[in-house]
């Protein structure tokens, strides 16, 4: 049924609500273990516990969260393309078809987060400011950098080094809008976590990937053109 007007407005922002809505509770359903795990976390109150939760968060992170990361980037981006999707089916079909690869991108960004966190917290340690402020700096970029190889590793084909490449150029060749897409990203992740934590399990994740994507796609597309011409 097609509705126009006001009538039509409303069903419309219902419909992408929904979406969202549906999409970030299967995706928070997969990382049920990681959730256990961070609310262990929050309550632990013994140093070995700490180390020993951080471990195997670290250590299943390749394996749950990217690859279900992964899946939300291609749901959500069929959301964008306006396709007709099945949203729990085709999450899982995406989940499952793009498994290695996500598992070998969350990896390498496992790797480098888990390295970034003892140093950061090490210089925090020693209150070494200067350093402090530099691996903030370089945790920002990392951040940027996560969400876009996510996003264009939807839209490049070939080989993984072949997208961490182009992901890079394209990073640094708009780096207002790369920028854009971290500071907006951050305050919207302070403002849920902060504010609005009982919203976590229904909306965080898809509204960021969403954000992610659109500011690729204008990333993307704008290269395209000045190809053509």
């Amino acid at each position: 049924m097609h509705y126009t007007g006001v009538l039509g407005g409303f069903y419309t922002v219902a419909d992408w609500v929904y979406k969202f809505f549906f999409v970030n509770i299967i995706w928070f359903f997969f990382n049920s273990p990681i959730v256990f795990l961070l609310f262990n976390l929050l309550i632990a109150d013994s140093l070995a516990v700490i180390i020993g939760l951080c471990c195997l968060i670290f250590a299943i992170l390749p394996f749950v969260f990217y690859p279900s990361i992964m899946a939300l980037f291609s749901v959500v981006n069929q959301f964008i393309h306006k396709n007709e999707t099945s949203i729990f089916r085709d999450y899982c079909s995406f989940f499952k078809e793009n498994y290695k690869k996500s598992m070998k991108l969350g990896t390498i960004f496992t790797i480098f987060w888990a390295i970034f966190f003892i140093d950061f917290f090490y210089m925090l340690d020693i209150k070494n400011t200067s350093l402090i402020y530099l691996f903030l700096i370089i945790g920002f970029f990392g951040f940027i950098y996560q969400l876009q190889v996510f996003s264009g590793a939807i839209y490049m084909k070939g080989k993984l080094r072949s997208i961490w490449k182009h992901v890079a150029i394209l990073m640094f060749g708009h780096p207002f809008l790369s920028m854009s897409l971290g500071l907006i990203s951050s305050i919207y992740l302070y403002v849920m976590i902060e504010w609005f934590a009982f919203l976590l399990p229904i909306f965080s994740g898809s509204i960021l990937v969403f954000f992610s994507l659109l500011v690729f796609l204008k990333i993307y597309r704008t290269e395209e053109r000045a190809l053509i011409t």
